[in-house]
């Protein structure tokens, strides 16, 4: 089953949900565990994002943001990921920390079945997480959507964007949001 990266919205019960840490023990290139590693968010964005270039990315590719943020949020999306029950919300901030911008929500009986896994955690991708894991499908899942959000958008000139700023356009790039676009937003 293909997946498509769309605006979603979070169920009526949106309430029992909770945000996902994906952050596990890893093991440094010396062989020493190194705790609160995030094998999904790091290898993908790294630490830190510069708010402008996530912002003006999510408008070109989506259009104006789909949920209500505070004062202290720049904008709200919320996105579908390929397992039904989970979702991305993003929310660039000043501060541009990757965990406090990206926030994956599931319901809270997976970060209970999460808590519950005796196994040990030790992977460097979603890829290498144990498949008794109840975190592995959501971490597989989490992934690709990240994934999703490095396919470039167009610009008008011959350039493009994705989520870290200017990148050279190619046969990749999507094209604009209808709404996002020049001509349209003259009408608004």
């Amino acid at each position: 089953m293909s997946f498509r990266m769309k605006l979603a919205s979070l169920p009526a019960d949106a309430a029992t949900y909770e945000a996902l840490r994906f952050q596990v023990d890893g093991v440094d290139p010396h062989g020493q565990v190194v705790r609160g590693v995030d094998p999904v968010l790091g290898p993908l964005v790294g630490d830190e994002l510069e708010y402008g270039a996530l912002f003006a990315y999510l408008f070109r590719r989506f259009g104006f943001p789909n949920a209500p943020w505070d004062a202290g949020r720049l904008a709200r999306y919320v996105l579908a990921t390929p397992c039904a029950d989970m979702f991305l919300v993003i929310e660039p901030r000043l501060s541009g920390t990757a965990t406090e911008v990206f926030g994956f929500h599931a319901p809270k009986a997976v970060g209970v079945a999460a808590a519950a896994y005796s196994g040990s955690r030790l992977p460097r991708s979603p890829e290498d997480w144990d498949g008794a894991d109840p975190l592995k499908p959501y971490a597989m899942a989490a992934a690709k959507t990240l994934k999703g959000l490095l396919r470039p958008v167009c610009l008008e000139s011959d350039g493009a964007i994705d989520i870290f700023g200017a990148v050279p356009r190619t046969r990749r790039a999507l094209h604009p949001a209808p709404w996002a676009q020049p001509a349209m937003l003259s009408r608004t």
